[in-house]
Formats: structure tokens, C-alpha cells, sequence
């Protein structure tokens, strides 16, 4: 008597027995991570990284594999008939420039390294996908296309993936971006965020007695802080980094703000970036400085409801495999897929600490219930829970 395979069982039974099946490729997915991880890729220089996830997908017999206009690194899984596809995503850029060193230590319980988080391990997970899949034996009706996108972050604003959506010559289902943290986010909403730079610039330079740029971005910063955030609808303004001078002893010839507006209501976050910007130019005006006020990226709020199937078909998932789901649940991936009326989520592969820094690191253990949560919800949305073609 033959023995159910994986794909024969119960679904629920299934999904909770699918992380040991993983087992065997938990090493092929560190060994990607490991190479993934140390190709330094700053937004906008992507280049040799998305080479190396292609080549990965070239040795998987992925079909159509390609770059497009926006430099992604693509390629098609056919599934059994014609129709509309699922896309699979990855952001293959970090934060780090290619000047920190991007050496990962592996332990016996963690991989450590800048990116490693965000995004080496979702990329990682994406390129292994293709493997698990064809050895569990999966077959599914609508194409899988995996796209390691780039220019995701900071300025790049999602470039890859709203230029590969607004581009595309395939019609899609629905959208399953893949992130290295959290295990357990479901985010399938995004929020109205605006992310701007204000620039201080000198219209004279006369040594110590010249312009203090950074003085007068202090002042700025002093207005900003004084700007009414609504309580309803939830806003927050996030003073990110900032920048200026090259010595200690002269004054800064210009001096740099980066920000970012979020919140839950477009209209709110336009109204408070048009008060910034008659602050920049009331501050111009009376300090006699050059102010210039840039937005560098910008998403919209909406996305699905919690009673939407996808949703609740991947609350399923992560409850079958034991995962606590965390809220809120927001991503600006989801914003561009709004944009062209798709689906979409937005996933984490496993637990981590100390994002955004040199010490950023990702547990191994979870590791293998972030990818069975992953191939459940692909399952989902191929047995019909986004619509029928």
C-alpha cells in the first residue's frame, strides 16, 4: 500500500509536519544566505548580488531567468496551466554601503552580519524556494515568479517592484514579498508614509566666521518637533538621520535631515509635509541659508481587511505551524502592489535582533517554519483564496 506523501495529506496535518521535512535544506539555505549576505548591495548598486540570484536560479531549472528595465533578477516556475501568475519577492538591497565590511559569523544558534535581516535572509529564502519545491514534489496550476527586486530602499522608493508591476506583460494573482524578520508579521495594509530630506546649504563660506548650517537645522528640527501629530488618525514623525561638516573646528558648510511622515491617513501626512515645507522656506528666508526640502519616497495607506481570504488563509498557516502572529501589520511593499489592485502579504522568515546595525543577527532554529509558512500560503493563493482567473 502506498505510503500519502506530503502533498496527499490533510492540509492542516500537512502544514504542521512540513518544518521537519525542511530539515535537509536547512544547509543549502545558510550556504545562500553565507553567499548571498557578504555581496555588498547599497540601493541603486544591486548589480552583483542580483548576478549570483540569478546564476542560483539558472542551476534550480527555473525558466525565463532575466533582468528587467529596473535591473531585478527574474524567473518563472511554469505551473500547470496558462492563466495569471504569483509573484514571489525578495528586496535585495541594504542598508550598508559597500565600504562596511560584510563578513557574516556563523554560531550554533544565529547568523550575524549587516543585512543579514534585511534583506540577506529573505533572499536567501527566495532563492532557495525553487529547490524545496521541486524535492517535496510540488506542482503548482498558476507560474510561480521570483524576483529578487531592487532599489527598494531609502530613495529607491520600491523602484524594482513598481517598475516590474507597472511593466509587466503577465497578468497577476496576487503578491507574497518575503523579509529575513520578523517570523510571525502578516502585514497586508500600508501605510501613508513620506520620507523627506531637508538640506542646509551655505550661500557664503568665510572660514570660522562663516554660515552654521547645522545651528540652523537645529532650528528647523525645534519647528518640526512643534508640528500638532493627530492621535486620530494615528500619525508620527520619525527624525531619522543626520549629517553635516567635515571638522570639528569650522562651521558645517551645509547640514542634512532625513525624516520620514507615517501615519494613517494620506491627506493628513500631505497636509503636515506642506507645513514643512513653508518651514524650509520661512527658515531660508530669515537665517539667509539655501533650504531645500526633498521627499525621497512615498507610499499610500490601504491594502486588504483583516477578513480577507488571503489573510485568513495565512493566519491558518501560521497557526498550523505554531507561528504567533504579530501586529501591526503594515508594509510599503503593500502600497505599490495596491497601487495596480493586487493582493498581497508580506512574511518574515525568522527571529532577529539589532536591525539596521553592524551586530544585526537571524536565528537558525525558526528558520524552517518561516519556509513551510511561506510554500503554505504560495498553496493557498494557488488553490483559488485570491479569485479564480
Amino acid at each position: 500500500m502506498a505510503q500519502p506523501t506530503l502533498a496527499t495529506q490533510d492540509p492542516g496535518r500537512w502544514i504542521h509536519d512540513l518544518p521537519i521535512s525542511l530539515g535537509e535544506y536547512r544547509e543549502m539555505l545558510l550556504a545562500n544566505l553565507i553567499m548571498i549576505g557578504e555581496i555588498p548591495a547599497p540601493a541603486f548598486d544591486e548589480k552583483a548580488r542580483i548576478e549570483f540570484v540569478k546564476q542560483r536560479f539558472t542551476e534550480c531549472g527555473l525558466q525565463k531567468v532575466s533582468s528587467g528595465s529596473a535591473g531585478n533578477g527574474l524567473a518563472v516556475l511554469p505551473g500547470r496551466s496558462e492563466g495569471r501568475s504569483i509573484l514571489i519577492t525578495a528586496h535585495t538591497d541594504t542598508p550598508f554601503p559597500d565600504t562596511v565590511a560584510h563578513t557574516l559569523t556563523v554560531s550554533s544558534d544565529r547568523v550575524t552580519g549587516p543585512g543579514v535581516a534585511d534583506n540577506s535572509l529573505g533572499l536567501a529564502a527566495l532563492t532557495t524556494l525553487p529547490t524545496i519545491i521541486e524535492g517535496l514534489g510540488l506542482e503548482f496550476t498558476h507560474d510561480l515568479v521570483f524576483m529578487a527586486d531592487t532599489r527598494s530602499l531609502g530613495k529607491g522608493n520600491l523602484e524594482g517592484l513598481r517598475s516590474f508591476l507597472t511593466r509587466a506583460d503577465i497578468p497577476i494573482l496576487a503578491g507574497l514579498s518575503i523579509e529575513g524578520v520578523q517570523l510571525g508579521r502578516l502585514d497586508y495594509i500600508s501605510l501613508a508614509t513620506l520620507g523627506g530630506e531637508i538640506e542646509c546649504i551655505a550661500k557664503t563660506w568665510n572660514g570660522i566666521d562663516g554660515q552654521d548650517t547645522i545651528a540652523a537645522l537645529n532650528q528647523i528640527i525645534t519647528r518640526l518637533r512643534n508640528i500638532p501629530m493627530p492621535g486620530e488618525p494615528l500619525t508620527r514623525l520619525i527624525l531619522g538621520s543626520i549629517s553635516g561638516g567635515t571638522s570639528y573646528k569650522t562651521p558645517a558648510n551645509s547640514a542634512t535631515l532625513r525624516f520620514q511622515l507615517r501615519g494613517e491617513s494620506d491627506a493628513v501626512v500631505d497636509g503636515i509635509a506642506e507645513e514643512i515645507l513653508t518651514i524650509c522656506e520661512e527658515m531660508a528666508s530669515n537665517l539667509d541659508i539655501d533650504v531645500d526640502f526633498d521627499v525621497i519616497a512615498r507610499t499610500r495607506a490601504g491594502g486588504l481587511s483583516p477578513g480577507h481570504p488571503l489573510v485568513q488563509n495565512a493566519l491558518s498557516v501560521q497557526q498550523s505551524l505554531g507561528i504567533g502572529t504579530i501586529a501591526p501589520a503594515h508594509s510599503s511593499a503593500a502600497s505599490v502592489f495596491l497601487e495596480e489592485g493586487l493582493p498581497s502579504l508580506t512574511v518574515g522568515v525568522s527571529l532577529g535582533e539589532n536591525r539596521g546595525g553592524v551586530r544585526e543577527y537571524v536565528e537558525i532554529e525558526p528558520t524552517l517554519k518561516g519556509l513551510a509558512q511561506v510554500i503554505g500560503i504560495l498553496r493557498a493563493i494557488d488553490g483559488g483564496c485570491c479569485g479564480e482567473d
